[in-house]
């Protein structure tokens, strides 16, 4: 069986790495390997080519590989940036629709940053409740 990190599952859970060529240096990182395996990563990580695009808003419970996209029920949202890489007016910040709270990987994963707003908001919630 295959899995999303590049290794092989062989029978009783044990992961096999892969058998990998020889990197030569002269190449430009995209074109290392014979496959295509690099994506976005061997491109910088952005693999937008300086035309802009949209970032993806995720949380933490199912970090992505370096240059990939979290799974859709990880994504809470997407902002457009321009070539640069700033953000486009606003935001234009778009919902995702298909974020899930509670996945086969957990719970809500939030940096704990948003984690001690959101507590903030939902104290200022319950006493809003409670008068």
């Amino acid at each position: 069986m295959a899995s999303t990190a590049g290794a092989n599952l062989g029978s009783g859970g044990v992961f096999f790495s892969p058998q990998r060529r020889q990197r030569r240096s002269g190449h430009s990182p995209a074109s290392i390997g014979e496959d295509s395996s690099g994506g976005a990563s061997a491109q910088g990580g952005a693999g937008s080519s300086g035309r802009g695009g949209w970032i993806h808003v995720s949380d933490s419970r199912n970090p992505p590989e370096y240059g990939r996209i979290s799974w859709p029920e990880d994504i809470f949202g997407s902002l457009e940036v321009d070539a640069s890489g700033n953000i486009e007016g606003n935001g234009n910040y778009q919902p995702s629709g298909t974020y899930r709270i509670i996945t086969r990987n957990g719970i809500l994963g939030l940096s704990p940053f948003l984690r001690e707003k959101l507590v903030q908001r939902l104290r200022s919630e319950e006493k809003q409740q409670q008068s």
